[in-house]
């Protein structure tokens, strides 16, 4: 009897013990992506849509971007984001034991794939553009709103505190260079370029005409 009792307090005590770990952890996913951490994934996500980012700021360079702008936007992505993807793989093994990406996970991420901003345009649409300067604003722009969108969820969701910084420093630098894009987008900085100039001389030329046939006055 002795036996049977202390058998059933241990099994009673793994029973709890089981029960225990089995609690919900915060920023964890849900039980079909194997518990993925927040963090982790978020960092599975950031990383390739960083290298998009690069590879399309390469290609725009190497077509020829006429705008001093955008060509320093281009410059900044290269530096700025494959220093980032430094950072985060550093973290990944750090925390998780590896640099070895895992699959995408927008479930986890908290951000529908289709606003992830990976299927904004490709390196190989930006070097093939005819008008370079708009196809990367334009590209790049829904690109950055994606990035944005997982920063926001990073903000709040993150685990460390420094992938919380980096979201903010993403949306901060991101959504700055979104400002200058947009003039670009779709042609318009050259309309812009345009409502810069002085005023066509023809018009006073217009004026001066049409006060050359009037008789001065006495």
């Amino acid at each position: 009897m002795r036996a049977i009792s202390k058998l059933g307090v241990l099994l009673a005590a793994v029973a709890l013990i089981a029960a225990g770990c089995g609690g919900d952890d915060e920023g964890a996913a849900p039980a079909g992506d194997q518990q993925v951490p927040f963090d982790q994934a978020f960092i599975d996500a950031m990383v390739p849509h960083h290298r998009e980012a690069i590879e399309m700021a390469k290609a725009a360079k190497a077509a020829g971007l006429s705008q001093p702008d955008l060509e320093k936007i281009a410059n900044d992505i290269i530096t700025s984001q494959q220093r980032e993807i430094d950072q985060m793989l550093e973290w990944r093994e750090q925390w998780f034991g590896s640099r070895t990406l895992g699959p995408v996970l927008p479930e986890v991420v908290g951000v529908p794939e289709d606003q992830m901003g990976m299927e904004h345009g490709s390196a190989d649409e930006v070097a093939g553009a005819v008008d370079v300067d708009a196809t990367f604003a334009e590209m790049m722009i829904g690109h950055h709103e994606g990035a944005i969108a997982m920063a926001e969820a990073a903000e709040e969701r993150g685990q460390h505190e420094d992938v919380r910084g980096l979201a903010t420093a993403i949306i901060e630098a991101q959504e700055r260079e979104i400002g200058i894009m947009e003039k670009h987008a779709s042609g318009m900085g050259l309309a812009l370029d345009r409502l810069d100039q002085p005023a066509p001389a023809a018009s006073s030329h217009r004026a001066t005409s049409a006060g050359a046939g009037s008789e001065p006055l006495s």
